[in-house]
């Protein structure tokens, strides 16, 4: 008797050192280098619980990794476009009150979409500029020269005939070019704005086509310019030493880094309280200088409140597209 009493006793204190000892396990999805360790381990400690952090390879992953039921995730970071993109798929959560941000902000970076125009679809984080990044020895523009015009000047910058790269994606290029010549298209457009089609055959005489890397590119001298991210630019540079980065004066594209709930998330709670925790240390999270902050008001020479927010998802009109399809297949 005494001897199954012993052993009850020591069955219920295994469960309560187990008990004691369970935390609650967090799956992040996001790309590399946007949360640092020592943020992580924060909340770690506030929530008593862990975080796995999967790293994703390709923006382009996302819906497969939601949809393919692996593994149940709580919660993804990425850019601004996929988490539209996710919500419209209803694979994110709404957000509660407390992770939801001022409705005005002072800053020009810093204001919503008409996609998350309540704030509950996703919390923005980092802002990611485009710009150019070129190998700095090939470069002979300075000043008030340095503008997108600077892709498709075949004589002021002649190292660069022929080798530039901008996306293969002809709506990315078109998109380039109406942000350049200061042009835009609407839903009711028929007609590419001839400066801005001027522009695109400009930029079709410079470009080199390539279909490996970019750091390979650059190393192997077949591009000395492309039209990147800052956040991809500051990967290249880690291959390629020389590697240099300007953003236009006049205006650029910007992106931003945001987090969401995923809509099957089993720990809710812990999701909502892991992107209030990220609105309240917005201010803290570039630590590693791969992006930038919401509060950017310039940055290097190039006024904040110019840049437009980057939207490579919205449909052109099909007349618009007949006439990029033919454009290219000359």
């Amino acid at each position: 008797m005494f001897r199954l009493y012993f052993i009850a006793v020591l069955c219920f204190v295994g469960n309560m050192s187990w008990a004691v000892a369970y935390k609650p396990v967090l799956n992040v999805l996001a790309p590399i280098g946007v949360l640092t360790p020592k943020i992580i381990a924060q909340f770690e400690e506030e929530s008593h619980s862990n975080v796995r952090m999967e790293f994703i390879g390709s923006r382009f992953e996302y819906d497969s990794r939601l949809k393919a039921g692996l593994r149940n995730y709580d919660v993804v970071i990425a850019d601004e476009r996929i988490l539209q993109r996710l919500f419209l798929q209803r694979l994110l959560r709404s957000l509660t009150d407390e992770s939801i941000v001022a409705v005005k902000s002072q800053y020009p970076l810093d204001q919503r979409s008409k996609l998350n125009a309540d704030g509950r679809s996703y919390l923005t984080l980092l802002i990611d500029p485009m710009g150019i990044a070129y190998n700095r020895k090939s470069i002979t523009l300075k000043g008030n020269d340095l503008s997108w015009d600077m892709l498709i000047n075949q004589d002021e910058n002649p190292f660069w005939r022929q080798r530039v790269f901008v996306a293969n994606s002809p709506k990315h290029q078109l998109l380039l070019a109406l942000l350049a010549t200061g042009k835009e298209i609407t839903s009711t457009s028929w007609f590419i704005p001839e400066a801005s089609l001027k522009w695109l055959q400009s930029l079709k005489l410079q470009s080199a086509n390539i279909d490996y890397p970019l750091e390979l590119a650059f190393l192997g001298n077949k591009i000395e310019a492309a039209a990147v991210f800052r956040s991809d630019y500051l990967k290249y540079k880690k291959v390629v030493p020389d590697l240099k980065f300007i953003i236009p004066k006049q205006i650029t594209f910007y992106d931003r880094i945001g987090a969401a709930v995923v809509a099957d998330t089993v720990q809710d709670n812990l999701a909502q309280s892991f992107i209030k925790y990220l609105k309240i240390k917005r201010d803290y999270l570039i630590s590693n200088d791969n992006y930038l902050s919401y509060k950017t008001q310039s940055f290097e020479g190039s006024t904040a409140k110019n840049w437009v927010l980057y939207d490579d998802d919205f449909p052109l009109p099909r007349r618009i597209e007949n006439i990029l399809n033919d454009f290219y297949k000359k």
